[in-house]
């Protein structure tokens, strides 16, 4: 692509060009005044441990025709994150950002992740309570809810557009992390990878213990 070249030049002369350990950061669209570049990616150079960065070969910020496609604010792709210019808050770019590494973490440690079934089961076990308490409120959900575990776009419009993320807050308090997590195991376990790297462990290890103890594994790894 032509405006990664341009990238690379302007770099030497615009504050464009980041380095996070042995990642590139290049940032095509200017960011909204307020939002420092700084401060983002010494956050993230703080809370997100070397050795789990390692899946991530660059980072692209500008406004990308894939963000439209996928209604979202950032992707990540063959080794490269992609996020979205336009942003609320450090935070929220933050955000975006460690969400999209953990879905590099998990490309990477699916075995340890996964292999022992024990977060699927978490994760389904979660599900059907959140079925029982959608029933007793006559949101008349799918039986579906309880045994299907990867993406499926019904039952995410069915929580999205049928009982709505402002309900969702409410019905998963204290059973999920957020009303995302639910969506599916790989987004349980992204949501789960942001709480526990932004500060969020102690309600983590207390809602989702199983998540939260791969998450330390993960976190220690490199010490054992």
């Amino acid at each position: 692509m032509d405006w990664i070249t341009e990238s690379v030049k302007r770099s030497n002369k615009l504050k464009d060009h980041y380095k996070m350990h042995d990642i590139d950061i290049f940032i095509k669209d200017a960011l909204p005044d307020g939002i420092s570049a700084d401060l983002v990616f010494m956050t993230l150079k703080r809370i997100i441990p070397p050795h789990l960065l390692g899946g991530i070969d660059i980072v692209y910020i500008g406004d990308f025709e894939v963000f439209k496609k996928k209604e979202t604010n950032a992707v990540f792709q063959d080794g490269a994150i992609y996020v979205s210019n336009k942003q609320d808050s450090d935070q929220d770019m933050i955000d975006d950002i460690v969400h999209e590494l953990a879905h590099s973490v998990e490309e990477r440690f699916t075995q340890i992740i996964y292999n022992d079934e024990s977060l699927k089961k978490e994760f389904l076990g979660k599900r059907k309570r959140l079925y029982d308490v959608l029933f007793h409120y006559d949101y008349d959900p799918s039986p579906q809810i309880k045994s299907v575990y990867h993406y499926d776009e019904k039952i995410d419009m069915y929580f999205y557009k049928e009982v709505g993320y402002e309900a969702m807050w409410n019905l998963v308090n204290g059973l999920f992390p957020s009303p995302y997590a639910v969506t599916a195991l790989r987004e349980y376990f992204a949501i789960g990878f942001e709480h526990f790297f932004m500060g969020e462990k102690l309600s983590l290890k207390k809602i989702c213990p199983i998540l939260y103890s791969k998450l330390e594994d993960l976190e220690l790894m490199e010490d054992k």
